[in-house]
């Protein structure tokens, strides 16, 4: 593949975003494999492990309103720069944290300066390129973040079983400090930066309340929903956060210099339609691997090793179709692949909501697959209408509202699941003794999937036409 002068892709630029991309997702879903180690590595209880993987998704996503609009008024190449190199050294610190105090606090700080990346990352990548090639880029940052997904959970399982779970921690760190060095010293003489404010003069203009409402809110809601069954205090301080979130909303459409200027999801359909779809979306199935994980080992009885190979299907069809759906969406309408990736999806939820224990596998294959094109097709597209609807002065806004969808419809997603298996287990155990009240909470939580994601789709044909748009400005 050749490009013009005009369409060439910066290298530099290309691999300290995506690989910073890829670094966040990829320590989030190895980190679920290195749970049992780091358990008996430092005697945890249940809670206490949960708090060890949940904590990094809590200040991640509590911190992502107010770092957007920092970067859309302070140098974006220096957020980023700092962030990415804080992660990786807190990463490091993790590896070698002495006890498990160390442990939280070190988690902690690597999901606060993962949203520095998330707001800046996908900006970075395409304010510095032409937009003629701006669907394949986000393409190619969509599939790295899927790769990340996929590979977490299978190269997780080899180093902690060679090597034990700080292994997992020092090959991120060994990513991330090659991807340090580039942005360091290769990534600031490509960015020329336009922003003269100082950064003081930015924090000092920041929406403080309403950055105060963001990140108790988001904090709440999705700590609520990660323990959401384990009692009734989760299920309080998940719908709390939820309700901050709402007052936060009030507060920025009163205030002269909102945080986040909820308006636009009004003023601009293709906004607001577009990150009202990627909210269903994930909320639909982010909880699909969790669900079918616990049918192919607790209803079918397969092992666990095989459970897996199976699974790791749905992100690879995601990261192939990622790169060509991105590619596409230069030329064809985003709208229409987004909307055709999540009829996709829905069909393949619906068609979850029915299976039994009988099932033949060659089905639940086929139908990971088209969950993962449906997806793939969906992702990038979206991405490409959300970032190409706002003028680059709120590029960070626009990545930190597509990061806030996510974080919400994951939390969402797996608070529906917890509350459908309460309701059917009754505090039985996750057992194939109890597979028939799992295979029917299973097939409920698919079916009400199916039904929301029918909303998305209503929702992503609505926004109109990105490239209409386009040409009248």
């Amino acid at each position: 593949m050749t490009y013009t002068d005009s369409q060439r892709i910066n290298k530099n630029i290309l691999i300290a975003t995506t690989t910073s991309s890829f670094l966040v997702p990829f320590m989030s879903s190895a980190i679920n494999i290195a749970a049992p180690d780091i358990a008996k590595k430092f005697n945890l209880t249940a809670e206490n492990l949960n708090l060890v993987i949940t904590i990094f998704l809590l200040f991640s996503a509590a911190f992502i309103l107010p770092l957007g609009r920092l970067s859309d008024t302070f140098d974006r190449a220096k957020i980023f720069i700092t962030g990415l190199v804080s992660f990786t050294l807190s990463t490091f610190m993790c590896a070698i944290a002495p006890n498990i105090t160390m442990l939280f606090i070190f988690r902690a700080l690597q999901g606060f300066f993962s949203a520095f990346v998330f707001v800046t990352s996908i900006a970075i990548l395409i304010e510095n390129h032409p937009p003629g090639i701006k669907g394949r880029l986000l393409g190619i940052n969509t599939a790295t973040v899927y790769l990340g997904t996929s590979i977490g959970p299978f190269l997780g399982g080899v180093l902690v079983r060679l090597f034990g779970f700080r292994s997992i921690f020092l090959f991120a760190f060994t990513v991330g400090f090659g991807a340090s060095l580039v942005s360091l010293f290769l990534l600031k003489k490509e960015i020329k930066s336009t922003k003269t404010t100082s950064l003081a003069e930015s924090f000092k203009n920041l929406d403080k309340i309403g950055a105060a409402f963001s990140i108790a809110g988001l904090f709440l809601l999705i700590y609520g929903a990660s323990t959401f069954e384990l009692g009734r205090m989760p299920k309080v301080l998940f719908f709390l956060g939820f309700a901050i979130l709402i007052l936060f909303v009030v507060f920025e459409l009163c205030t002269q210099n909102p945080l986040l200027d909820v308006k636009l999801f009004v003023k601009i359909p293709q906004f607001g339609f577009s990150n009202l779809a990627a909210l269903i979306n994930y909320s639909c199935t982010f909880s699909a691997g969790y669900l079918l994980s616990l049918y192919l080992q607790l209803v079918k009885a397969l092992p666990s090793q095989l459970a897996g190979t199976i699974l790791i299907l749905q992100p690879i069809s995601q990261v192939i179709t990622s790169l060509i759906s991105g590619r596409a969406s230069e030329k064809i309408e985003p709208r229409k692949l987004a909307t055709a990736g999540m009829a996709l999806t829905t069909a393949g939820l619906f068609v979850f909501s029915l299976f039994s224990e009988k099932t033949n596998i060659a089905i639940v294959i086929v139908n990971l697959i088209v969950m993962g094109v449906g997806f793939g097709l969906f992702s990038s597209p979206n991405t490409n209408v959300v970032m190409s609807s706002v003028p680059q002065s709120l590029y960070g806004a626009a990545s930190s509202t597509i990061s806030v969808m996510r974080v919400m419809g994951q939390a969402f997603s797996m608070a529906v699941v917890s509350f459908i298996f309460s309701l059917h287990l009754k505090g039985a155990r996750l057992s194939h003794e109890n597979y028939f009240m799992i295979l029917k909470s299973m097939k409920i939580s698919f079916f009400v999937f199916s039904i929301l994601s029918i909303v998305g789709i209503v929702a992503s044909i609505k926004r109109g036409n990105i490239y209409a748009q386009e040409d009248t400005n």
